[in-house]
């Protein structure tokens, strides 16, 4: 069954609804090349394989699978029957799911999404709260003094105890969710945007240049 790579990353769909892949086939394009997707799959359990370079025969299905992207849906793609990417995206979509959804005689008289569900007892689900957690982008930044911390020049407070220190945060794409992780236990805090006036207003301990304590 062919899966847009799209499913990867918006969201989870790919995941939530096909199940936890055993093995990921990339080529070595920067955007499967790198650590972010290294987190990714090892959180999920699964392992990536980078097609050596030069060989097609290696990919042999999904470049089988671009022809007949390229001679059914682009051959008759008119643009100006879209304004705006997201348009464009569903009509993609629409179109794999009803590639999906239709008979292939080379199947035996079923479709893609049939035969992928044949063999369900291969398909292995996770927990719908370990997949929120897992589908979110890894960064460690350092703390200042004044418990903050910086993404996309965009400051957010973390709790008191991690003033100072250089932590492991992990957030959505949209920056609508972000947690620290505690190293210790894993756990994730979700952080908020800076509030100055409320930040202004928390004691802080007042260390002598001596060392000493006032």
């Amino acid at each position: 069954m062919i899966l847009h790579k799209s499913y990867v990353y918006h969201e989870n769909k790919f995941v939530t609804r096909f199940g936890r892949p055993k093995i990921l086939n990339f080529d070595n394009g920067s955007c499967y090349k790198n650590k972010q997707m290294e987190l990714l799959v090892a959180r999920i359990g699964s392992t990536i394989n980078y097609c050596a370079p030069y060989t097609p025969t290696s990919k042999a299905k999904v470049e089988r699978w671009f022809k007949t992207l390229k001679d059914q849906w682009m051959s008759q793609l008119n643009m100006s029957d879209y304004s705006s990417i997201a348009e464009l995206r569903e009509a993609l979509l629409n179109y794999v799911n009803h590639y999906n959804q239709s008979i292939h005689s080379s199947l035996n008289g079923l479709c893609p999404q049939d035969r992928f569900f044949n063999e369900s007892y291969l398909i292995k689900r996770l927990p719908e709260e370990l997949i929120e957690t897992t589908f979110l982008l890894e960064y460690e930044r350092r703390v200042s003094a004044d418990n903050v911390v910086m993404i996309d020049e965009i400051e957010y407070e973390v709790p008191y105890r991690y003033s100072k220190q250089k932590v492991t945060l992990r957030y959505s794409p949209d920056l609508s969710k972000i947690y620290v992780v505690d190293k210790h236990t894993g756990e994730l805090t979700a952080i908020k945007l800076l509030n100055k006036q409320e930040n202004s207003l928390i004691k802080r301990e007042k260390v002598k240049f001596t060392g000493g304590k006032y």
